[in-house]
């Protein structure tokens, strides 16, 4: 995994959006994490009720669970179907089993989102994320600006909280409308994961595009809407030299907070590669599912309305 530079930061609301996914072969998997009473549950309702594709949720512990009920479907043993055509499974019997379910599904989900249980490490379930028919998209951490400072310094429950904190991609610092002031929490997050995108939230709201990566397309909802994204794609069919790809991360604004998508780099043409930046951390590595991989280069960007360059993928423009 390598690093661009700067911490990439932003105060998010909520922009209604369509999601387009770049590449749909592989089901792409976002873990959520955080300590007991952050509000990952609070998380998982709120893109269950923006969600405009077919997600999939998994939960460690059925009873941990309280699904909006105005999402809510119908309702057996381990699965709540909800209105909008997404499901929510109990992991009571284990996470391949359950994973094997859900990839059986028809329709069969777009997006798998996994929560956590309160005391787990997100990182080991994120391992999941990279197995056959699935592409890790996220790791996002649900931290408590009121209590984080007192958690971190609990002796029982440092250690958990800091583990969790430190796997994380993006860091939604989330009850900031009770928190008198956050600098000495965001002091302690930088000390703990200075790389992750770190987003402040209540009622652990966070654009949906901007989480999963999704190229954006806006349908104004001015009322809840106090942040606005952009996004600029790129497409091309011949491979990308490693080094124009590290020459754009190194180039793109500080306030581009996400970039995504499939490219074919020309030290290895023949396999497809799965392109990951989330704040400051970026990676590459080879697509899981290739058989129905798309050709040539799919790239998207995002950042806040007006700081994306027009000529953001320059460096990638290679001959046709």
């Amino acid at each position: 995994m390598g690093h661009s530079s700067g911490r990439r930061s932003l105060s998010s609301g909520i922009t209604v959006t369509k999601l387009v996914d770049l590449y749909d072969s592989p089901m792409e998997v976002t873990v959520i994490g955080g300590y007991l009473g952050a509000g990952k549950t609070t998380l998982v309702n709120h893109l269950l009720s923006q969600a405009t594709e077919v997600i999939a949720v998994l939960i460690n512990d059925f009873g941990e669970i309280n699904i909006d009920d105005k999402l809510v479907d119908s309702a057996d043993e381990n699965t709540i179907t909800l209105t909008n055509g997404c499901i929510c499974c109990s992991l009571a019997d284990g996470y391949s089993k359950a994973l094997d379910d859900v990839a059986k599904r028809n329709p069969r989900p777009t997006r798998l989102v996994i929560e956590a249980s309160g005391v787990a490490d997100p990182a080991a379930v994120a391992a999941y994320g990279h197995a056959p028919g699935m592409a890790l998209n996220a790791v996002a951490v649900v931290a408590d600006s009121v209590n984080l400072i007192q958690q971190l310094a609990d002796p029982l429950v440092g250690q958990t909280v800091r583990s969790q904190l430190a796997a994380a991609d993006v860091i939604l610092l989330n009850k900031t409308d009770l928190a008198p002031e956050t600098e000495t929490v965001r002091t302690e997050l930088d000390r703990f994961n200075s790389d992750a995108l770190l987003v402040e939230c209540v009622h652990s709201r966070i654009d949906l595009d901007l989480l999963f990566g999704s190229e954006v397309s806006k349908v104004p909802k001015a009322s809840e809407a106090v942040g606005e994204y952009e996004s600029r794609c790129h497409r091309s069919n011949q491979p990308i030299p490693r080094d124009a790809l590290v020459e754009l991360i190194e180039r793109l604004p500080e306030q581009v907070q996400r970039a995504k998508g499939i490219v074919r780099v020309a030290e290895e043409p023949q396999i497809p590669m799965v392109f990951q930046l989330v704040g400051r951390r970026w990676e590459l590595r080879a697509l899981a599912d290739r058989k129905n991989a798309p050709e040539g280069n799919q790239l998207v960007v995002i950042g806040p309305k007006g700081t994306v360059p027009l000529d953001w993928d320059r460096t990638l423009k290679v001959e046709d």
